[in-house]
């Protein structure tokens, strides 16, 4: 009997795509822990995981090596922030023959339908080269945090579906949008070997944008699937020095990879201008992210830093 289930099992692997998921972390080792609990309870049954940890001093690579055998720990020996880490297990997937890379953030749990979910709308969506669920708050379950975005014209800002707003059947049908965070989203292969994942110029913040305006130009759809859940743990909000230079940082590289000529010195000038007014007039979960000072240093370094890839 259990010899039948174990080849039954077997050969309905082999009939499903095969979903890697890719988590990369940094000293986030108990968030880390309950997130591949959740993994493991999935019920899709054709699913590798990836953890890259970004040098964490936490003690997160040997905590998941002994409760997550199964799990690909790469322990990397420097900190090369979400992007470098979220590429590295993107490459590492590729390589182990991944039809579908689900990456996401380490402070996050899934529903057990979660991945069936997501594969069965890509299989039905052809053209969707990134598909997101929709994820809600894990201190108040029933509160939307993000089913996407859409981008907002010359401003090259999104908008926010369904933020902060309760759950209900109006948000259970399936439509496409402009942009996803990768807290827990899915690209296909086609995408990722389009794309190469995330731009190594980017660090933190902004490579989500930038990622999903190169699909959108290459002809691909970004999808939310309502029916596939999840829950994220809003981490450290308040502002800080290291926070204020990322944020700036990645939005100059953002303006100056998707914008030419006098649109590309009107928003740079803008993202200066913004950053003074925001120091004079603070709103919450708007502007700097931090001290003044360090905004103008991150968003000077991103308008000085080489451009790589166009």
């Amino acid at each position: 009997m259990h010899q039948a289930t174990a080849e039954s099992q077997g050969r309905l692997m082999s009939d499903l795509p095969l979903v890697t998921i890719v988590i990369p972390t940094w000293n986030r080792r108990e968030d880390l822990l309950k997130c591949l609990v959740s993994v493991e309870q999935l019920d899709y049954p054709n699913v590798g995981v990836i953890v890259v940890d970004n040098a964490s001093t936490d003690g997160t690579a040997t905590a998941v090596h002994d409760q997550f055998r199964q799990a690909d720990v790469i322990e990397l020996p420097e900190n090369l922030g979400a992007v470098g880490a979220s590429n590295i297990g993107f490459r590492r997937a590729l390589e182990n023959d991944a039809q579908y890379f689900l990456r996401l953030d380490s402070d996050t749990v899934l529903a057990p339908d979660f991945v069936n979910e997501l594969v069965a709308a890509a299989e039905a969506h052809q053209e969707a080269g990134l598909l997101v669920g929709k994820i809600l708050y894990l201190d108040d379950p029933v509160r939307i945090w993000s089913l996407g975005a859409r981008f907002r014209g010359f401003l090259l800002g999104t908008i926010e579906i369904g933020r902060d707003q309760e759950d209900g059947p109006q948000f259970d049908s399936p439509f496409r949008v402009d942009f996803a965070w990768s807290t827990g989203f899915m690209l296909t292969r086609q995408a990722f070997e389009q794309t190469n994942g995330f731009d190594p110029d980017f660090f933190v913040y902004y490579e989500e944008p930038d990622l999903c305006l190169r699909l959108l130009r290459a002809g691909m759809q970004i999808w939310c699937i309502p029916s596939a859940k999840m829950w994220h743990r809003i981490g450290e909000s308040r502002p800080s020095s290291w926070i204020a230079y990322q944020w700036g940082r990645g939005k100059m590289l953002f303006i100056r990879k998707h914008t030419r000529g006098v649109k590309r010195l009107a928003l740079v000038a803008y993202a200066y201008l913004y950053a003074f007014f925001r120091a004079a007039f603070p709103k919450r979960g708007k502007g700097n992210r931090g001290p003044l000072v360090d905004a103008i240093s991150g968003l000077t370094s991103g308008l000085r830093h080489p451009i790589t890839r166009a």
